[in-house]
């Protein structure tokens, strides 16, 4: 219970400020309503107010008295609230400006020291400019909560499309589950369903437009068969009014009307309570809705879509009052000021949403009881870790992010009486659907959707290999039933095959997941999935690698393919993670194949300016050494820039470490980038300022951009260069300034995707980081709590404990013994490992650099094809694009130009008719004389235009080679490319 000691909203009839203008508030705001306060129509201005007094007050302040206030800086974040106290001394600490963001409102909170007196409230501002609400003195004593009951549903709404603080929406729903339901500001719109503050009304008081049937997986993806419930009445609120678990949305309006609802999987049940009559409307902006007064029935179906909502269909919705009404317009009501509505879905037809509905939440079912049973699965799962030491703020933004960890990605499936099916989103099927049936293809087994593999293969993938391997396998075999009904595994589901961002990147998810011993799917089926990813140019671009059915020969993507440079650098982290999966299934020569493919991104490391840079197809770089800047955005980086694209191999750092010169080299180049502004300013090939270059600015470190998901390994490189002190500093002021504002709204530094921004911040305060991902470790830093622990599926505990305090890791012992490294494997962890970590304000030499794709001082040098001429030119013309057309045995034969290099590896790359079955593969000296090096016999290409590896048994050096194809699996031998892979001399 907050009691309230001093309160100024700067409102008539609040106590008067003696310094400051009262005006109508900021001009402009990227995430707020302006011309009014935070709260109310008006608040303060201040303007270089130096040190100037305030409020006199006389407020005795108790052991949980705080001072607390909203603040809008315009120009320059240094300003701050203090008080002058009975002795005239004032607060001790003083506030870092960085912990505000500029041209938005910050809440600030500062404890005042019990037992002293208030005197007064004092404003310094220093040169800065701004504005000032809701000041409080208030006691505010913390309260003993479940990990569910720290969720605010509500953190990264105060959002829009110019500043991210989150751009989330309140999604109330089980783990995982089929639908999200929400409150929505913005009823039209299927981007920001819910805006904490920009959408106020003229009163600024938050009004909703009504309740949403949700499966939006971000305002940038759009949303998907939304449906609405829209009361009766005045929907103005206020934000304490507000109940925003994930297990309960409830609101009191204004007008006296409550609402609450509750979710089950794919049903909710929503309680109304009016002040006078019920009067409850439906609406659906592109779909159809029937109403039965007389048993209080609605029925219906949505087809709202999104541009990006890829193979959506028609969803059906169920749903029954707890009494009879009467129509009223577009909607009923009732004789009684209370009514109760359960509601179900279902993407198959109307009677599979009345199975759901009772099967869910069957009649008599009371609102309390699907609440409750919503609350403890999510008990049930945030309740796995446990903490000791974290503030209340701490405890909020840590459970908030891992609601967010399971809230996606979502089933598609439904309990059918044949079955679990689903309706699937990636086989084309052109059957029209109805009001009572889907024209989808009705398939069974499970299904997965919703997830951007781009941001999540990163923290979320490990998280849930590491927090919940059984629902980790569950839902990559969803995933993986993607691949069997179409042919591939969405890039970005939503729910089908989106064409948005860059890398197949549930290739190195999934490698992840098995490495750390997620058993319970399809892994053969998984890995034909990335292998296909990896070796076929897809057929559209939807699909699969772009710039594959040339960069697989050329050993970079050319710029001919949009962000190529970006595809290449996702795809040889993606390779890294097949590589070792095939390693793990005993597929040895393709291991060895992407092994060295994931060494590819030395291809685009231009040496004279010390960045990685995109490559026209004949290897000219695109800019020259005097023209290249890498703080431009875009041209060859996805929504970055070269000075974040310069560490983008968080699976090779030795590697890394040697282009640039040797570890110090590479601390050298973190450092600059550490120390160089991101202005916001530089849009290069975006033509105009994006939302992620201000947020990039607005952060504040430099060139690193937290606010986006291709930095976040950035700070852990360090460990990699022999300087992981440097990045744990980073780490504890990402973690303590950029995660700020919880309670009004904000809670992020930039887009929440689908859990990744907030599976950083659960991995990073516990001490733990996933930086190579496709190998079965983590990288240490200094954790952020005094004691967490975590309960494992397996029956174990990890305990992470720490002593002493700072931002730096002076010692370590896991199970009692010190521990030197800056790493730790996944086994050792879940056999269930106690670490203590001792804390220091200073940095150590603590932490020996963690292992390494590349070993010893050398900068990587994969192998690469040679050059030469072929009998048959178009295959060695580098593109998959093109064939030769043979009988069903044929002979190739191939001359080198120059010297000869060792040959380890070769590739044959099927055409459109039939593929080789065996063949020999020779190499002579003088044409005449052939040497056998390798045969094959009872070889199959599963996919036309597919590139398969086959290694040599031993390194072989000739200047001509020979491949005599001795059998093919049609009547005629079609080849599009052979190539030759060897290593340097």
């Amino acid at each position: 219970m907050i009691a309230v000691r001093f309160s100024s909203s700067f409102e008539e009839g609040d106590p008067v400020p003696l310094a400051g203008e009262i005006g109508a508030g900021p001009g402009e705001s990227p995430t707020a309503k302006p011309g009014v306060g935070f709260t109310g129509l008006r608040t303060l201005r201040y303007d270089r107010p130096g040190r100037v007094r305030l409020f006199d007050v006389d407020v005795p302040a108790g052991e949980h008295t705080e001072l607390s206030y909203v603040v809008f800086p315009e120009r320059g974040t240094a300003v701050a609230l203090d008080v002058e106290l009975d002795d005239g001394s004032t607060l001790p600490d003083d506030l870092d400006p960085k912990a505000l963001y500029p041209r938005q409102w910050n809440l600030v909170r500062r404890p005042l020291p019990p037992g002293r007196t208030v005197r007064a409230i004092t404003l310094s501002g220093g040169e800065d400019a701004g504005w000032l609400d809701d000041v409080r003195i208030a006691d505010r004593p913390p309260r003993r909560r479940d990990a569910v009951d720290r969720v605010r549903t509500t953190r990264g709404t105060h959002s829009g499309k110019d500043f991210s603080r989150g751009n989330t929406f309140p999604a109330t729903a089980v783990p995982h589950g089929f639908n999200f339901w929400t409150p929505v500001t913005d009823a039209s719109s299927t981007t920001w369903l819910y805006e904490y503050h920009r959408r106020n009304d003229e009163t600024n008081r938050p009004r909703l437009e009504g309740f949403a049937l949700s499966h939006q997986p971000s305002p940038w993806m759009g949303d998907r068969h939304t449906f609405h419930l829209v009361p009766a009445g005045d929907l103005a609120f206020g934000h304490e009014h507000e109940t925003d678990r994930p297990y309960h949305y409830g609101v009191r309006f204004d007008s006296g009307l409550t609402v609450d609802l509750a979710p089950a999987d794919h049903a909710a049940v929503v309680r109304f309570a009016f002040p006078g009559e019920a009067k409850v409307a439906f609406a659906c902006k592109r779909g159809g809705v029937r109403l039965d007064p007389k048993r209080g029935v609605v029925t219906g179906y949505t087809w709202v879509r999104s541009r990006l909502s890829a193979g959506a269909r028609r969803m059906f919705v169920y749903g029954t009052f707890d009494r009879p009404g009467r129509r009223v317009r577009k909607g009923l009501a009732f004789d009684t000021s209370g009514v109760q509505l359960r509601l179900a879905t279902s993407l198959i037809s109307l009677k599979q949403a009345r199975r759901n509905l009772d099967a869910e939440i069957p009649a008599g079912t009371t609102f309390e009881q699907v609440r409750d049973n919503a609350r403890q699965a999510w008990q049930d799962l945030l309740g796995r870790i446990e903490l000791d030491g974290a503030t209340e703020d701490q405890l909020t933004t840590f459970y908030s992010g891992l609601y967010r960890l399971f809230l996606y990605p979502n089933s598609g499936h439904e309990e059918t009486p044949r079955g679990r099916r689903h309706a699937s989103p990636v086989i084309r099927h052109w059957w029209p659907s109805t009001r009572r049936r889907t024209g989808a293809k009705v398939a069974d087994g499970p299904m997965s959707v919703n997830n951007g593999f781009w941001d999540t293969y990163r923290t979320c993938w490990p998280a849930y290999a590491l927090l919940t391997p059984r629902k980790c396998g569950e839902l990559i075999e969803g995933f993986v039933q993607q691949y069997r009904e179409g042919g591939w595994i969405s890039r970005w589901s939503s729910p089908g095959y989106a064409d948005l961002m860059t890398g197949t990147s549930s290739d190195v998810a999934f490698a992840d997941a098995y490495l750390k011993g997620v058993r319970n799917f399809d892994v053969q089926a998984a890995y034909d999935a990335a292998l296909k990813n990896a070796t076929v140019a897809p057929p559209r671009k939807s699909v699969g690698r772009k710039g594959l059915h040339e960069s697989i020969f050329l050993g970079f993507t050319p710029l001919s393919t949009h962000e190529g440079l970006s595809w290449a650098l996702e795809a040889c982290v993606n390779d890294f993670g097949i590589a070792n999966l095939a390693a793990a299934l005993g597929r040895t020569d393709e291991a060895r194949y992407f092994r060295q493919r994931a060494l590819h991104y030395v291809h685009h490391f231009d040496h004279r300016i010390g960045f990685f840079q995109g490559r026209h197809r004949d290897g000219r770089w695109r800019w020259s050494p005097e023209a290249y800047d890498p703080a431009r955005w875009g041209f060859d980086y996805t929504e970055t820039d070269g000075w974040n694209t310069a560490f983008s191999v968080p699976h090779d750092g030795q590697g890394l470490a040697n282009l640039y010169g040797g570890r110090a080299a590479l601390e050298s180049k973190l450092d600059s980038l550490f120390a160089t502004p991101e202005t916001g300013r530089n849009p290069g090939s975006y033509g105009g300022i994006i939302h992620e270059m201000t947020e990039a600015r607005d952060v504040r470190l430099g060139q690193y951009g937290h606010s986006n998901q291709p930095s976040h390994h950035i700070p852990w490189m360090y460990a990699y260069a022999d300087a992981a002190a440097k990045g744990q500093a980073v780490v504890r002021e990402v973690l303590t300034r950029c995660y700020s504002g919880s309670e009004i709204g904000q809670g992020y530094p930039g887009d929440e995707d689908n859990g990744e921004m907030s599976a950083w911040y659960v991995f990073a305060a516990l001490g733990l980081y996933p930086l190579a991902v496709g190998s079965p470790g983590y990288v240490l830093g200094a954790p952020l709590f005094r004691r967490a622990t975590i309960a494992l599926e397996n029956g174990r505990h990890v305990t992470i404990t720490a002593t002493g305090s700072g931002p730096y890791v002076r010692g370590l012992r896991v199970d009692g013994e010190p521990h030197e490294r800056a790493w730790l494997s996944h086994d050792t962890l879940v056999a269930g490992a106690t670490l203590e970590f001792e804390l220091s304000g200073e940095p150590s030499s603590w932490g020996a650099p963690p292992p390494s794709l590349t070993e010893g001082d050398a900068p990587p040098r994969p192998l690469t094809d040679l050059t030469g001429h072929s009998s048959h030119p178009a295959l060695s013309d580098d593109t998959s694009r093109t064939q030769v057309v043979l009988g069903r045995t044929a002979s190739v034969e191939f001359t080198v130009d120059g010297s000869p290099r060792a040959v380890e590896l070769y590739t044959l790359t099927s055409g459109t008719h039939g593929s080789p079955t065996a063949w020999v593969l020779e190499g002579s000296a003088d044409g005449h004389a052939w040497q056998v090096l390798d045969e094959r016999s009872g070889e199959a290409f599963r996919w036309p235009r597919q590139t398969r590896p086959f290694a040599l048994a031993e390194p072989a050096a000739f200047p001509r080679y020979r491949l005599r194809v001795t059998g093919s699996s049609g009547r005629r031998l079609s080849l599009a490319q052979w190539e030759l892979l060897a290593g340097e001399r």
